[in-house]
């Protein structure tokens, strides 16, 4: 998590922005308001050419016609060792915050999120959406990858070489559970490619009074083009990650996405596995964390077995 620093509110103040003041801190980056029109975000790790490559990916997606806004950056500076960039401030509420989990606002917050999901997924492919790598990673995700299903198949691999063996000590007959997954991700059918977000919890849809999207946040940790149906599967169960009713409210969006988009159950099954296998070590290399347990979690939901023949009714590790 990083932090903000009093120094880069005197930085910002120098170069002209006397307003300048903290925002948010997250996993990447600490931001800055600079003015009603201009944000400023400080880097944790990412390098100049990564960030040129976000940049490129946001200006290709600013002119994708979507409704709502997303980030744009309009420069990308180094300073004191990291890299800041200068950014369009976007407007509007979190989510969350105006639509907390009542009968009354519950299917309108359903709804948004679909409608996000749905332009998103309308964005159609460019060289420049394809160039950003996802995660930790170094290349980008369709470097040298022909296929949605090869680039995914291999990134799984890639992941789980290496943070398999956390997962076989958290999960049961883990081995051939993850031997299947690789062979159902390989063999999956040519479909309609579209934009994937990769992380789109309520917090990074910005709205207005109407509940209505106003603006999509925090591209970057798996946006790239991919089916569609994975960025519903991960969407939906994201939603309410570690509250008492995540399942429940797993449910839920799905009977919605079922109805709107007939997203095929066995494929959200499987993208959820692939999920768990690719970020399952994602903030904790030591798998220390609560991300790590959900993901291991993953592994031991019936569904899931069902799908990877993994030992029914098997119960983690001590």
């Amino acid at each position: 998590m990083q932090q903000h620093d009093e120094k880069w509110i005197r930085y910002f103040a120098a170069n002209g922005f006397p307003d300048a003041r903290a925002l948010a801190a997250g996993m990447e980056g600490a931001v800055y308001t600079l003015n009603d029109e201009l944000v400023a975000k400080v880097w944790g790790s990412r390098t100049g050419t990564e960030l040129e490559r976000l940049k490129l990916f946001y200006d290709e997606l600013s002119r994708a016609g979507l409704t709502f806004d997303t980030p744009r950056i309009e420069r990308v500076l180094h300073e004191d060792g990291r890299f800041v960039t200068i950014e369009h401030r976007l407007h509007g509420t979190p989510l969350p915050d105006l639509a907390p989990r009542r009968p009354e606002t519950w299917p309108v917050a359903v709804r948004c999120m679909l409608d996000v999901l749905e332009q998103v997924a309308s964005v159609a492919d460019a060289p420049a959406l394809r160039g950003l790598a996802v995660l930790d990673e170094a290349e980008p995700f369709w470097a040298g990858r022909g296929s949605w299903p090869d680039a995914l198949a291999e990134l799984t691999a890639r992941r789980l070489k290496l943070f398999g063996d956390q997962l076989r000590v958290a999960v049961p007959g883990f081995d051939d559970m993850a031997r299947r997954l690789l062979e159902l991700v390989a063999a999956l059918p040519d479909v309609r490619l579209g934009l994937m977000h990769g992380d789109l919890v309520p917090g990074n849809v910005l709205v207005d009074d109407a509940l209505r999207p106003t603006a999509v946040v925090d591209f970057g940790f798996l946006s790239t083009i991919g089916d569609p149906v994975f960025d519903a599967a991960v969407t939906a169960s994201i939603f309410d990650m570690y509250g008492p009713q995540a399942r429940e409210v797993e449910t839920s969006i799905d009977a919605a996405i079922a109805e709107r988009f007939d997203h095929p159950a066995h494929r959200m099954t499987l993208y959820r596995a692939a999920y768990g296998a690719i970020t399952s070590n994602a903030y904790d290399p030591r798998g220390q964390d609560g991300h790590f347990r959900w993901c291991a979690d993953i592994f031991l939901r019936p569904d899931v077995r069902a799908l990877l023949g993994g030992p029914p009714g098997a119960a983690p590790k001590a």
